[in-house]
């Protein structure tokens, strides 16, 4: 009976270790792990929210890279243009291949290219 009351008591100790094991763990998950991850969450979305603004579409900063691409765009057919022309009328005082070199050593600077269609485009 003895054998008995004590294969019992050591179940039972065993049961109850691990009932308040679980409970510690649950308790640490909703008051810290939870409340963390919800915040971490939080945080997140509005970190991802002012970046959409600051950089996304419509932005000031999209809007500026889109211009210089415009002006980049603008300069170099401006410079195949006048390199084309050069080609076809010689003497005009122009040199193409230096033209396009320099074109290609300075881009995207638009000055740049700028002074290299002054410097090596035809008169």
């Amino acid at each position: 009976m003895e054998s008995l009351r004590d294969l019992f008591g050591s179940f039972t100790s065993g049961i109850i270790r691990l009932a308040v094991a679980v409970g510690i763990l649950a308790a640490a998950y909703f008051f810290i792990v939870k409340p963390v991850l919800h915040t971490t969450e939080h945080v997140s979305d509005n970190v991802n929210r002012s970046f959409e603004q600051s950089f996304g579409p419509g932005s000031e900063v999209d809007k500026a890279i889109r211009k210089a691409n415009h002006q980049v765009q603008a300069q170099i057919t401006r410079s195949v243009h006048q390199a084309n022309r050069a080609m076809h009328h010689p003497g005009g005082g122009g040199d193409p291949e230096k033209l396009l070199h320099c074109i290609q050593r300075v881009a995207p600077n638009t000055d740049k290219m700028q002074r290299c269609t002054v410097k090596f485009a035809p008169h």
